[in-house]
């Protein structure tokens, strides 16, 4: 009975150091992998605001494409010409605060607290519709091939059916331009929408639903401190009969988890990224391209700024468990 009850003993003690360990990590990958924050200390940190215009210009193109009442002087510019607009209309502060909404966005997905991804275009809309709008649509006419004698034609009545060719006029027709120019870039700015979808669920069966497997992974990820709890408990069970067993059976334990943990966090930042990054590839078919690209660009810093918190974790479950260790020495030293 003995020898079964101290080979039960040591088969909780390596499992709870095991499940300990894989438990330090999988919690706090959860627990951070999956906020809004992480990702936008880390955009912050690699400058990858510039790429929100990137995002927007191939999320708006699309939503202009799929809208038959869409502005047609709108219709008529590329990715690219919108990617240059944005750019050029807004701020670093504007570009900061849409990235961040499109990260809070992202992320309240993930967490299942909304079906779509979207982000706002009210900062452009606002800024278009004022000074700067008209500034922006003469640069982008004068960065044009010159107009041929038929697209001034069609340039001068697309003034009043919407649909303007882009092209430049000349130098000495400008002034005539302008201020038709600028009434059409206010009118093409209520036209955009408030709000441009990235993703959307809505009208996706639930089997499509890309969060459905990754839920299961993070439902499994959030329980798993369950596990070496319940090793501990039996383990307790199993040896401790006073003071010092408890100090023995929960120190050293303790102290291989922390240990574990913590050199495992130091180590294995590239392990991580090459996760994120499979789980971001994985939605790949779902957001757009340049910002599955932002978003892969910032696996490195995620993946520091994930275990980083294990590291001190470790190291606090490490010192008290080596604590808990030599208490026990000694009591069992002074012991009769």
């Amino acid at each position: 009975m003995k020898t079964i009850r101290t080979f039960l003993t040591w088969c909780c003690a390596v499992m709870l150091v095991l499940s300990g360990a894989a438990a330090l990590l999988l919690f706090n990958i959860e627990r951070r992998a999956f906020s809004a924050e992480t990702f936008q200390q880390a955009f912050e940190r690699q400058n990858l605001y510039t790429r929100i215009p990137a995002i927007l210009a191939g999320a708006l193109h699309t939503a202009i494409a799929k809208d038959p009442d869409t502005d047609p002087f709108l219709k008529t510019l590329s990715p690219a010409d919108l990617e240059t607009a944005i750019a050029e209309l807004l701020p670093p502060d504007d570009l900061k605060m849409l990235s961040e909404d499109a990260l809070n966005s992202i992320f309240a997905y993930l967490n299942n607290q909304t079906d779509t991804v979207s982000v706002s275009l009210l900062p452009i809309k606002n800024r278009l519709a004022g000074p700067a709008g008209a500034e922006l649509a003469v640069r982008l006419i004068n960065a044009q091939p010159d107009c041929t004698l038929e697209q001034l034609l069609q340039m001068g009545m697309g003034f009043f059916s919407g649909e303007v060719a882009l092209c430049k006029p000349p130098a000495e027709m400008m002034g005539l331009i302008t201020p038709m120019l600028t009434s059409q870039v206010q009118v093409m700015a209520t036209a955009i929408p408030d709000r441009v979808v990235l993703l959307s669920a809505e009208n996706s069966t639930p089997q499509d639903d890309p969060r459905l497997r990754l839920n299961s992974v993070r439902l499994v990820m959030t329980l798993s401190p369950i596990l070496p709890v319940l090793f501990l408990i039996a383990l307790t069970a199993l040896a401790v009969r006073n003071f010092t067993d408890w100090l023995k059976w929960w120190g050293y334990p303790l102290l291989a988890i922390g240990t574990v943990g913590a050199v495992t966090a130091l180590i294995g930042s590239p392990l991580l990224g090459l996760v994120i990054r499979a789980v971001i590839q994985s939605q790949a078919g779902f957001l757009p391209e340049s910002l599955i690209s932002a978003l892969e660009e910032t696996v490195g810093a995620i993946s520091k700024q994930i275990l980083n918190p294990v590291v001190i974790q470790g190291g606090i479950l490490g010192c008290a468990g080596f604590g808990m260790g030599i208490t026990a020495v000694f009591l069992r030293g002074k012991s009769p």
